[in-house]
């Protein structure tokens, strides 16, 4: 007996829908595929009818009408649904409408299922970066927050302070050392913002509406591992922004009966009243009180001119500006150097730049120190205020370099890297583990199971050559240069088979390319190192992201650490942090000298050690060493692998308690199940595709 049971779209509500109560629904039931290994894969539904019912047309809203229009059941939205055979579950994920057929009359609904797997994948659907709110890590980029931030104590702009950011060294082919100093264009530029992955993660798995249960994910290797935001030269093109205009209009007159606004003195600082304003979208600045209230975390450039005179011809004055109370500067009058004509008028611009986190507020205001100063709304020169927002939050940063990478393509990628496994544990909870911790010595005997008068033995299909690969970054200089030199990608792993296959296969990357490592200038320092060729110099770029580990100490160097104008870094002057590929450092402040051969890689392959001279070790786990290896050594057995195919006698209980992390025995003979076709009908035969290990 079958039954199906779905969650109503609107209101949350469970209902069952009525079957035919005889269907034969066939099941695939897999977690990966020894055909197709670059791909997890999903249990699903061989398509099936449902009747017409009243209460299937009250649920669908009769779909089948053209004249009718659907409010409460959308198709193309998932429906959560449970499938039972003889009130066993056999089956969670989702139901899709794949279309209604009405012959003679008689109409059916024609469905299809897939579990938990695929359905976080088909929820998640086109959703990018930009659909995840990212502002509980927004915080100011300053010298102290970078260095904070390699212990995990980056202040936030809201308060408190967060691990889920951090800032790692990185050469764009600009920074270069002497005998004591190590010079870099800007802090800003060279020390690349990095997202914890895992923290992303949590995030997709959120917006998904599922919940998994991972000692991977919940590692501290997997906490320790991030991906960079890219470049950012520190310029005003570099973040997004907006721009607020305002002027008195030529000739008017805000204030009392004068001709212009008289200044006060230092005490009573005086706010110009604007009669236009233009670009404030979203009512941020008071023209009336010149009162600007943050949108967002940004920084505010300032140019602010004025036409000022002194009302006595013989007094001297001096006129400052005050944005947040902070000087923009001051100008004399009478200047004869800055006048237009009149030796006693003056004409200049105040510019400026402050940081306003969202909700402060920056009020403009001037004050005269000496003497008795106006500033004309008349003689052709109103005032005129430009206040260019550039949104500096750090939730916008993200979204502006990454926000258009699918969430789908991160989950993908991360399934990919680690090999992982993802079982549906129902109730939208998946099982996530590597491979390795996945699979388990836990043996189920289908010997009495076996319809052992027809079975079948076929070889595995074997590439001829199998290549792991990150995501191509062909504008990166150093990349480029590696490939040329060692004919060879970077980070890369390729593994050639005895077979006489032509057949390449390719496990890859789609959003994550490879970090490259390269000692600095016989420093001893080892670090990123992403940049493109722009005519004879290098540059920094808007590069893929790159997966790196955390250095969770800064480097104490012999070098003093400025910018190329002179400006000392910050608190931490002879300090740098250099997050790489590698973990694994037997030193607490190693520049990575110190790193073992048993540590961590999160290349696919080994490297060129060239670039690297002062590393005595590289570590050996891998990505496919660690992760890969095992499973392909079980899957592709080129001596002894085989595929045995049989008819198994398995009742809804054996599914619903069925583990592919299981080995399975049949007489003395152990396998792992590569696939399951379960019908629920009891007297079909289920077919079951085994691999012997």
């Amino acid at each position: 007996m079958i039954r199906l049971v779905v969650q109503n779209q609107q209101n949350g509500d469970f209902v069952e829908l009525d079957t035919f109560g005889n269907e034969n629904i066939n099941l695939t039931l897999q977690v990966d595929d020894v055909r197709d290994i670059e791909n997890k894969q999903a249990s699903f539904s061989k398509d099936f009818n449902l009747p017409a019912t009243k209460n299937n047309n009250k649920f669908f809203e009769h779909y089948y009408n053209v004249d009718r229009y659907t409010t409460n059941f959308n198709a193309y939205k998932n429906v959560k649904a449970f499938l039972y055979s003889d009130d066993v579950l056999v089956l969670e994920g989702f139901l899709k409408l794949l279309n209604v057929v009405d012959k003679n009359t008689e109409v059916t609904y024609n469905v299809v299922m897939f579990n938990d797997v695929a359905n976080i994948i088909e929820t998640l659907a086109d959703a990018t970066i930009n659909d995840l709110d990212l502002t509980d890590i927004n915080h100011k980029i300053t010298p102290l927050n970078v260095i904070q931030s390699w212990f995990g104590l980056t202040t936030l702009t809201a308060g408190g302070t967060t691990d889920k950011v951090y800032y790692a060294l990185v050469n764009d082919g600009q920074i270069y050392v002497d005998d004591t100093n190590l010079y870099m264009p800007n802090y800003q530029s060279n020390y690349f913002l990095n997202i914890n992955l895992k923290y992303i993660i949590d995030k997709i798995f959120a917006l998904a509406g599922f919940t998994f249960n991972s000692t991977f994910f919940s590692s501290t290797l997997f906490n320790n591992i991030f991906f960079d935001i890219g470049y950012i030269d520190g310029n005003a093109t570099d973040y997004p922004k907006s721009i607020i205009e305002a002027d008195t209009g030529s000739g008017t007159d805000s204030v009392g009966g004068n001709a212009g606004t008289d200044i006060g003195n230092v005490f009573n600082l005086t706010s110009i009243n604007f009669a236009n304003e233009s670009g404030d979208l979203d009512n941020d600045f008071n023209q009336t009180t010149c009162v600007l209230t943050a949108p967002f975390d940004c920084y505010v450039n300032i140019e602010y001119r004025i036409m000022a005179t002194n009302s006595d011809d013989a007094q001297f004055g001096n006129l400052h500006c005050f944005a947040q109370d902070v000087s923009l500067g001051q100008v004399s009058i009478p200047d004869t150097t800055q006048n237009s004509g009149n030796p006693y008028d003056v004409i200049h611009t105040f510019t400026g730049s402050v940081y306003l986190i969202q909700g402060e507020t920056l009020n403009i205001r001037f004050a005269a120190m000496t003497g008795d100063v106006m500033i004309y709304n008349t003689n052709g020169f109103p005032p005129r205020l430009k206040l260019e927002l550039l949104d500096a939050s750090t939730s916008t940063l993200v979204k502006s370099r990454r926000g258009s990478i699918k969430l789908a393509d991160i989950l993908r990628d991360v399934f990919t890297a680690f090999n992982l496994t993802v079982e549906s544990e129902q109730n939208n909870i998946l099982k996530i583990e590597t491979y390795n911790d996945y699979i388990t010595n836990n043996v189920v005997d289908w010997s009495n199971k076996v319809n052992s008068n027809e079975f079948v033995i076929e070889p595995i299909e074997i590439p001829k050559r199998l290549e792991f690969k990150h995501v191509e970054d062909s504008a990166d200089y150093y990349h480029q240069q590696y490939q040329i030199t060692h004919n060879e990608i970077y980070g890369n792993q390729v593994l050639e088979f005895d077979v006489d296959s032509t057949e390449v296969s390719e496990i890859k990357l789609e959003v994550f390319s490879a970090p490259f490592v390269k000692e600095l200038e016989n420093t001893n320092i080892n670090l990123q190192h992403i940049a493109s060729r722009n005519g004879d110099d290098l540059k920094g770029f808007a590069n893929k992201p790159r997966l790196i580990f955390k250095n969770p100490n800064g480097y104490d160097t012999n070098f003093i650490i400025q910018d190329n104008n002179g400006a000392i870094f910050g608190a931490g002057y002879n300090s740098i942090n250099n997050g790489t590929q590698y973990d694994g450092s037997s030193d607490n402040n190693a520049p990575l000298p110190q790193v073992t051969t048993d540590g961590n890689s999160l290349l696919f392959g080994f490297t060129n050690p060239i670039y690297t001279p002062t590393l005595a070790n590289i570590p050996s786990n891998t990505l496919f060493n660690k992760y890969w290896a095992d499973y392909i050594n079980e899957k592709y057995n080129v001596t002894n692998g085989l595929i045995y195919k049989a008819e198994f006698n398995l009742k809804p209980t054996d599914i619903y308690n069925f583990k592919f992390s299981d080995i399975v025995k049949i007489q003395e003979q152990h396998y792992r199940v590569n696939k399951i076709e379960f019908n629920t009908d009891k007297n079909t035969l289920a077919k079951v595709e085994l691999l012997r290990i």
